[in-house]
């Protein structure tokens, strides 16, 4: 199958509560046009509000790939059911083991109305589930529609590529950055490139430690299960290498000396440092970066190495 074909063969399902994404979910359907997706949704159920959620798990299901977009609302909460309707579509694609984009709004670069800020009981269902977000996919954060487009059209195709999918030569797409392109932007800009996935080589130096809790709280490790060493890249930029859970504990089981290849994410945080004066503490906002190990792809003993 190819992208361009006239008929169409690559169903997306959009995610997302409604009210407050409205622009964005447009900017996502003009881009998946663009790449000649058949895009289904919530505009797709018709005008009755409160639509039955076995229809609307259908509708994912009959999709071929989810996009994920994530805000601050958690969404409305049907009738017998203890998760939002954005909810049960998001785990009803990971029960179909569905191909997953997921997007989260960044929260510190893009402005929000008081009204479409989830509140109560909501906020904590919502909380919980951007962690859980976090720490199964490699998400991206997104500020303006024009911004969630761009990563659309980056995102989908690249997708496509790894599903088996031919890309029509004639479709205009942005190229996509080196993975040490993406690197030299992070230094630069960390705030505005984080959460871009690379793929990277080091020695192992067999110098991975706990993590503090300034950095896990920075960059939203797990406690008591996360790991961090700084090494040189093949590239001979520097960086704080992360692990947590699994990856953490297979991190620390590599020979020293170890040439490893593996996928990461670029991650930027921030937190507050508390020194004591005499007129009392003193918080100074501290910045955290580094790449966060997702996965340990290939290993190979150093060249050189007896």
């Amino acid at each position: 199958m190819k992208v361009g074909e006239k008929k169409p063969y690559l169903p997306v399902f959009v995610g997302s509560t409604f009210a407050d994404l409205q622009l964005y979910r447009r900017a996502v359907r003009d881009a998946l046009a663009q790449l000649e997706a058949i895009v289904r949704g919530m505009e797709h159920f018709g005008s009755k509000p409160g639509c039955p959620v076995d229809e609307c798990l259908r509708v994912v299901g009959s999709c071929h790939v989810y996009i994920g977009i994530f805000a601050m609302r958690y969404g409305s909460i049907p009738d017998g059911y203890d998760q939002s309707m954005t909810h049960l579509e998001y785990d009803e694609a990971q029960r179909l083991e569905l191909p997953s984009l997921i997007y989260i709004i960044d929260e510190e670069n893009q402005p929000i109305l008081p009204k479409h800020v989830e509140t109560g009981p909501g906020a904590e269902k919502l909380r919980a589930l951007k962690e859980q977000l976090k720490k199964r996919h490699v998400v991206s954060f997104f500020t303006t529609p024009e911004d969630l487009r761009a990563h659309i059209l980056h995102d989908v195709p690249e997708l496509l590529k790894e599903m088996g999918a031919e890309i029509s030569g004639d479709l205009e797409l942005p190229e996509a950055p080196s993975d040490a392109e993406v690197l030299h932007q992070f230094v630069k800009l960390p705030k505005l490139f984080a959460g871009k996935q690379v793929t990277v080589e080091f020695i192992n130096n067999g110098d991975f430690r706990s993590a503090f809790a300034e950095e896990r709280a920075a960059l939203g490790l797990e406690i008591g299960a996360s790991v961090v060493t700084r090494a040189q890249l093949s590239t001979g930029d520097q960086f704080s290498l992360f692990g947590e859970l699994d990856v953490a504990l297979a991190l620390c089981k590599l020979p020293k000396k170890v040439r490893v290849q593996v996928r990461a994410v670029t991650a930027f945080g921030v937190y507050k440092r508390v020194d004591w004066t005499d007129d009392g503490p003193v918080l100074t906002p501290e910045v955290e970066t580094g790449l966060i190990i997702k996965e340990i792809m290939q290993t190979a003993p150093e060249e050189g190495a007896v």
